[in-house]
């Protein structure tokens, strides 16, 4: 059962999440549109505009879950920021969100598929569901890295907003020379190879929805970890 304060941080985030979302779509449809009718007017073809309205749904489509994505990775502190100053719970504070972003989630996803229509038919049910997991597993992984960037200061999110990409990729660099060093004899080695037991593992679907449970799991929980420990600051 929803609480009333939970409703209404669910009732905050969508607010500025319909905000966001109605300014990215009316600036993204507008410079559109004044682009398309320039060239109109300039070669005078008619059909050439009637193709390029056709983009215009896949754009915002894209624009769709860029803006649900940056909301959840930027708005973590401003949103806590707004609950502790009507007395509101870190913990509302987390269930309010969450409930949100499955929402908000749906809701792009369902809108997503609507606009797909007009380019292309249904791909079927497996695909549809395939993109809904993707997308929420995109936003929550965001919403992760957002609550974590809302105990930093403004010095520490530069520090670490440009030292972990690189960090990432000095790391996977060494990963990928010391797995390209590695001298191993795949015809007769149990584990790798054409027909290893690392191969079967990989090739089962079940490994893959276990591996992205945990994932899930992990995300949610350092999610969780990192709201619970925001702090009212001055930067």
């Amino acid at each position: 059962m929803i609480s009333h304060e939970q409703t209404l941080v669910i009732t905050n985030v969508f607010r500025r999440l319909g905000w966001a979302l109605a300014i990215a779509t009316t600036w993204i449809v507008g410079f559109k549109l004044g682009d398309y009718l320039i060239e109109l007017l300039i070669n005078h073809r008619f059909d050439s505009f009637l193709v390029n309205l056709q983009e215009i749904p896949g754009t915002l489509i894209f624009i769709f879950n860029l803006i649900l994505g940056l909301y959840f990775l930027i708005s973590a502190y401003g949103d806590f920021k707004w609950t502790i100053q009507n007395g509101i719970s870190r913990k509302t504070l987390w269930w309010g969100r969450l409930t949100a972003l499955l929402l908000a989630s749906c809701g792009i996803w369902i809108i997503d598929e609507l606009l797909s229509i007009l380019d292309h038919p249904i791909t079927g049910w497996q695909s549809m569901g395939t993109q809904l997991l993707i997308l929420l597993t995109g936003v929550l992984t965001l919403q992760m890295i957002g609550n974590g960037f809302g105990l930093l200061n403004r010095t520490w999110k530069w520090i670490v907003g440009i030292g972990l990409p690189i960090l990432f990729i000095l790391l996977l660099m060494l990963l990928i020379q010391a797995t390209i060093g590695l001298n191993i004899g795949y015809q007769y080695n149990a584990w790798f190879g054409p027909d290893s037991i690392l191969l079967a593992i990989l090739s089962s679907s079940a490994t893959w929805w276990v591996v992205w449970g945990i994932y899930i799991i992990i995300v949610v929980v350092l999610s969780k970890f990192f709201n619970d420990r925001m702090q009212l600051r001055r930067d």
